[in-house]
Formats: structure tokens, sequence, C-alpha cells
């Protein structure tokens, strides 16, 4: 069997990982667990966003003053920005998915009710493009700010 192979038959799915987690948690906090799992997913997209926000700002503005007079140069470092924004990309969606996967599990275990006590998390960590900086967002008020769109108890990735 291939390392490849190996690697990911070894490593478990969000799924298994998250049902590991919850085994642990008490069924009266598993609301709460999975609103701050929700929001740490939602501090990797913010990352994400922040590092694909400056890659590109650095392809545009600064790559041919990195490298020097040769165009081809420039260029090249201009192909490698976009191949690893591409992959930025990518795991932007994957976390998207997790947090809709999550955001699914917690409406489920809530099952159309409020928690059964508030929210531990209180703050979350977005990406403000228009400071082109990471902000922290106070949670009790949803809705208040545009930059922070996303709702663990209305996500759905699938209506974007």
């Amino acid at each position: 069997m291939s390392p490849t192979a190996k690697a990911s038959e070894a490593a478990p799915s969000l799924v298994e990982s998250l049902e590991e987690y919850l085994r642990d948690v008490p069924s009266e906090s598993r609301a709460d667990a999975l609103h701050e799992v929700f929001y740490g997913f939602y501090t990797r997209v913010a990352i994400i966003d922040r590092t694909t926000y400056e890659l590109a700002e650095w392809a545009k503005n600064d790559a041919a003053a990195v490298a020097g007079p040769t165009g081809m140069l420039a260029e090249a470092l201009r192909d490698n920005a976009l191949f690893v924004g591409q992959d930025l990309f990518a795991s932007r969606m994957r976390a998207m998915s997790a947090m809709g996967y999550i955001a699914k599990r917690l409406r489920s275990t809530l099952n159309g009710a409020p928690p059964p006590k508030p929210f531990t998390l209180t703050h979350a960590i977005a990406f403000d493009p228009t400071a082109g900086e990471l902000r922290r967002y106070d949670l009790s008020q949803p809705g208040e700010h545009p930059e922070l769109p996303y709702d663990p108890m209305n996500y759905d990735p699938s209506h974007e």
C-alpha cells in the first residue's frame, strides 16, 4: 500500500472526529460544544480570507518589485501566487462545508428549541475586507455586522 493510501486511511473524517469528540461531551453541553466548533471553522475561514487578500495584494503590487527588472520572474511569481490562491480557495470550501455539517448537527441537536443555556462563546473572529484585517465580533447581536455573515442556526452553504 502506498504511503498516500495509508495516510488517507488513517485520517478520520470530520463526521468521525466530531462524533468521537461529542461522545465525551455531556448531552446538555453538546449544543454549546457544536457552537464553539462552528466558530472554530469560522476562524479558519477568516484566516484563509486574510491570507488570500494579502496574497492577491502582494501579487498585484509587490511581485514585480521583488522580481526586479526581469518580467519573466514577475510572471512566474504571479503564476505561483495563483496556484497558492487556488489551494486556499479549496481549503476555504472545505472549511465552509464543515461549517454546514456542524450547523446542521447543531440544529438537529436543538430540534427547533433555543439552546438550553446561553452559548459560552461570546465573540468570533472574521476578516473585514474593507479594513483588510481580522476583527473580533460580539455574537450577541446576530446580523449587526455584515462582515460576519454566517450564523450557525441558519447557515446552509448550498444556498450561497
